[in-house]
């Protein structure tokens, strides 16, 4: 402290536990403290205050049920490349999160995280031999996660399954000059949870879009409107 007795006075402690209180949200006024021991009473006081505030914020992150979203965006586009799968992504507002496919957020390497700074359109070239995507018999699949805060997930923050099926051959006819192995592509985006703990989703309650092409577009506003009007 600034006294050379070296005397130990709490007041910056206190003012520093009020901060702390009120940016936690517990606001309150502290009267004219009249000595060192209610000074030291209130810091306690605080002490546990903030403690207990810390308990609450942890309770509330783990009974927090993270769940799909169609909010926060106006669409999700996939174009299934021969060696990669583009996808665009279109914000209702301005984002500067995050945005990684499952499993690579530790890492935090290109092309499988970016971190943005500012916008509402991104895109994202995902390779089908990298970034954890899956190959079973040439459906290949990954999941996007879009996540507001670059270290916790929070609910408003959307996941995607993206899929790009090279399983079923082409018809090529007989008389064609095309001697190598051509396949009809299947594009799909199917609504998950960003939360990789989540429940799974029932398949009936899954929103998805498929195309009988190499691209597709996932515009959540539509779909639900669709299904309203069936």
């Amino acid at each position: 402290g600034p006294h050379s007795s070296g005397r130990w006075y709490p007041n910056r402690y206190v003012e520093r536990g009020l901060q702390l209180l009120h940016r936690k949200g517990i606001v309150f006024k502290v009267a004219s403290l009249r000595n060192t021991s209610e000074m030291i009473f209130i810091w306690g006081l605080l002490l546990v205050l903030e403690s207990r505030a810390d308990d609450i914020w942890e309770q509330d992150l783990s009974d927090m049920a993270i769940g799909p979203t169609t909010d926060g965006y106006d669409k999700v586009d996939l174009k299934c490349a021969a060696e990669h799968m583009e996808v665009a992504i279109h914000m209702e507002q301005d984002f500067s999160g995050i945005i990684y496919t499952r499993g690579s957020f530790a890492e935090k390497r290109l092309p499988c995280f970016r971190d943005l700074k500012s916008g509402k359109y991104f895109r994202m070239n995902i390779p089908f031999d990298g970034c954890n995507t899956s190959n079973v018999n040439n459906v290949y699949t990954n999941i996007l996660v879009v996540q507001h805060d670059d270290d916790l997930i929070m609910p408003g923050d959307a996941a995607f399954n993206l899929e790009c099926d090279f399983s079923k051959p082409k018809d090529v006819p007989l008389h064609s000059s095309v001697t190598t192995e051509v396949f009809d592509v299947v594009s799909k985006i199917t609504l998950a949870d960003a939360d990789p703990g989540g429940k799974p989703i029932p398949e009936l309650e899954r929103l998805k879009v498929l195309n009988k092409s190499d691209t597709v577009s996932f515009q959540p506003k539509i779909i639900l409107r669709s299904k309203d009007e069936l």
